[in-house]
Order: structure tokens, then C-alpha cells, then sequence
């Protein structure tokens, strides 16, 4: 793949999983998957990022801040506290008793807000990739 090949890869792949984490909101009772898939849908904007800015291979990491500052995105303070916020929601490597008490706190309401919380932070990539030459 070219660089614009792979960039295009990385960002349709996160509009299907963007689709797929609001599909699981309103639909599935295991609401926590949701954060997970808008978890990887954030991650492959900033990987999209990472490979119009550097014109490498993005790192085979999911820490959204990582990626998001190797990336070269000016980052607030807000942005790292809400960039750190959302790497919980990748969830593969976590303890069964932090699943549990996650999965409870998954309530429509709460998913539906971090829904919102993690979409600005996508309109944010996404604007930086469009302005970036």
C-alpha cells in the first residue's frame, strides 16, 4: 500500500467500527463493548494521523495518548486527561474484578456520554488530518 492507501485503510476502518460501537449502544445489552470498538476507532484515526505526519508505520500500540503525541497533535491538558480516560476503555488486559465493576457502571446514559466525549476527540483527529499537508 502507498501512504494515501494506507491512510484511506485506517480511516474507513474506524467509520465501521465507529458504526458498529453506536449499533452496540442502542441495541446490545453488553454496552462496554461499545467503548471498546470507539476505543479502536479513535486509534486508527490517530494511526491514519501518525502515517500523514511521519509517513511511517504507525506503532502496534493502542495508547491513544502515545499515538496521539508521536503523532505531533498539540495536546491540552484536557486532551491528555480525556486521551488517558478512554485508553480504559480498552479493556483486553484487565482484571476480572475491574470488568465487573466497569461493565455495571455501563448504563445506557454513560455509554451514550462517552460516546459524545469520544467523538469530539475523532472530530479533532479527523480536522487535524485534513488540515495537515
Amino acid at each position: 500500500m502507498n501512504k494515501e492507501e494506507h491512510i484511506k485503510y485506517w480511516l474507513d476502518s474506524s467509520e465501521e467500527d465507529w458504526i458498529s460501537a453506536n449499533e452496540i449502544c442502542q441495541k446490545n445489552e453488553r454496552k462496554h463493548f461499545a467503548l471498546f470498538i470507539a476505543h479502536l476507532s479513535l486509534e486508527k484515526f490517530l494511526k491514519a494521523l501518525y502515517i500523514k505526519k511521519l509517513g511511517d508505520v504507525p506503532p502496534y500500540k493502542h495508547d491513544l495518548y502515545l499515538l496521539a503525541s508521536k503523532s505531533g497533535m498539540k495536546l491540552t491538558d484536557e486532551n491528555i486527561e480525556e486521551l488517558k480516560l478512554v485508553n480504559e476503555y480498552n479493556l483486553q488486559a484487565r482484571y476480572p474484578e475491574y470488568k465487573d465493576n466497569f461493565y455495571k457502571k455501563c448504563t445506557f446514559d454513560f455509554v451514550s456520554t462517552e460516546l459524545n466525549r469520544i467523538n469530539k476527540l475523532r472530530q479533532w483527529t479527523l480536522d487535524t488530518i485534513n488540515n495537515t499537508q
